[in-house]
């Protein structure tokens, strides 16, 4: 004859066993959503000045202008129809280009990455110049903004 098993569970043993499940999965959705490759695709459609392969450029040279304290810089930048040319400064003061040294050295430091990246958010920058060349990527972009094809 077959003998019956009794299995004795604790209410107390079940409680603790489904809180910990519950637990494990909500980490798990937790870890995927961290995780998980985000297609950034859609994102460069709707700001067309982050990504300058997606997009168009009219040709031509168009200015951007950095306020510095009480004097402001003229940021030139030229595109033709697929990328940025050139970025240079607008008949700046020498007063102000010895009072911000480090503007020169950082806009010849942009040209040079410009003629290898293919958006200005890949430019690189050292912890040096990192607010100056911020500036000067930001006046790039408002630039940007005004020679996209519509």
């Amino acid at each position: 004859m077959a003998s019956t098993k009794l299995i004795v569970l604790k209410a107390k043993e079940i409680i603790y066993t489904v809180i910990f499940l519950a637990l494990v999965a909500v980490l798990v959705i937790i870890l995927m959503i961290m995780f998980k490759d985000d297609d950034k695709k859609e994102d460069d459609k709707l700001n067309p000045v982050t990504s300058e392969v997606q997009m168009g450029y009219v040709p031509g040279t168009y200015e951007s202008s950095i306020t510095l304290g009480e004097s402001s810089i003229a940021v030139m930048v030229t595109v033709d129809e697929e990328s940025i040319t050139d970025v240079s400064f607008k008949q700046t003061d020498e007063s102000v280009m010895a009072m911000y040294p480090l503007l020169e050295s950082s806009l010849e430091d942009i040209n040079t990455q410009l003629q290898y990246v293919n958006s200005i958010d890949n430019l690189t920058y050292s912890s040096d110049n990192k607010y100056t060349s911020t500036l000067i990527i930001n006046s790039i972009r408002d630039a940007l903004s005004k020679a996209i094809v519509q």
